[in-house]
């Protein structure tokens, strides 16, 4: 299939190699839209039945595809905010599947606040995820390969899904996974005990009080995106619809959040995981901690690190500086 406006086109003949470009940041808005409507003729959605009400996936097929890529978006964010990353992963003959974790977008909220993410056991997430893989993911992909590709929170999600279902998948991208939230100039100890506090007089469900509301005025520049066309479509869509406004963590979800990555990066866990991993790094992370991406790592067995030293925390959405050789390095590494 064609790509759309300057997306994956153009053939190395000489090679025999696709020469990838990513979509115009110039004219970002008039290429994702169309990129958007090619995906929207081939999208398929549906609910799927967890603890607690249902999560919202889409499926994007492709017949003569041998793979199927899975998505497991970061913190706050949602299946939405990935229509140009699939749009590159459906050019390069995948098929994708993507669904919104729990307290996200489109699917169930566990909290009061719909704007606040709560959960009381981050393994919750790991759970749905396998839910999703075993009951829609793998009748979806018709006994192809299966590959994973988390961000952020989504990586902590993969790591731990990695850890105790080893079968699943044949590669793995954890991109800037959290494994160490980024608290400040406070331990992760610290921040962990003021939470479990919190619980303990009944406040688990109420809003970290170092997070605040959706911000529709958030500057570009307090992002965590390299790219203010991407940053900017996707906050406009943010604006029009609630279910994306999703702002901050409930103190029980940080205390779980923050066990998790403990979990993950235990030397007993981490050396479970036997398959290929790429673990990409921000190096001008704000969001988590490098420290614990890199002990991670060289406790899998099969693991490489890959560092952009430049770039934020949202590499996905870098500016196409960075993102041209970074989606090259994630199609090569898929294979």
């Amino acid at each position: 299939m064609e790509a759309v406006g300057e997306g994956i086109k153009a053939e190395n003949k000489k090679a025999e190699q696709t020469v990838f470009e990513c979509l115009s940041e110039v004219r970002f808005e008039e290429q994702i839209k169309k990129a958007e409507t090619l995906l929207e003729t081939v999208r398929q959605t549906g609910k799927l039945s967890v603890r607690g009400g249902e999560l919202y996936y889409e499926l994007y097929p492709r017949e003569e595809s041998g793979a199927v890529i899975v998505i497991c978006h970061g913190f706050c964010e949602s299946s939405e905010k990935y229509w140009e990353f699939v749009y590159y992963l459906y050019c390069a003959g995948y098929q994708v599947a993507v669904f919104d974790q729990r307290g996200h977008g489109k699917s169930l909220r566990e909290g009061k606040d719909a704007n606040v993410v709560h959960g009381e056991d981050f393994e919750d997430y790991v759970e749905d995820l396998h839910s999703f893989v075993e009951n829609v993911v793998k009748g979806f992909a018709g006994g192809g390969r299966l590959y994973l590709y988390a961000h952020s929170m989504g990586g902590c999600v993969g790591a731990r899904y990695l850890e105790k279902y080893p079968a699943d998948f044949q590669k793995a991208v954890l991109n800037a996974p959290m494994l160490a939230i980024h608290t400040g100039p406070c331990p992760l100890p610290v921040a962990k005990a003021v939470c479990d506090v919190a619980k303990l007089f009944g406040r688990g469900r109420k809003r970290l009080f170092t997070q605040g509301t959706f911000r529709p005025d958030m500057p570009f520049a307090k992002s965590c995106s390299d790219s203010e066309a991407r940053y900017s479509y996707y906050q406009k869509k943010r604006m029009q619809n609630p279910c994306y406004q999703t702002s901050a963590a409930s103190y029980a979800w940080g205390s779980s959040a923050i066990q998790a990555g403990y979990r993950a990066v235990s030397r007993k866990n981490a050396s479970q995981i036997s398959v290929p991993v790429l673990l990409c790094q921000a190096g001008k992370d704000r969001q988590v901690k490098a420290f614990a991406q890199r002990k991670f790592i060289k406790r899998v067995q099969n693991g490489s690190l890959c560092i952009y030293p430049k770039s934020k925390h949202e590499l996905y959405r870098a500016d196409n500086v960075v993102l041209t050789p970074y989606m090259e390095k994630i199609l090569g590494f898929f294979g």
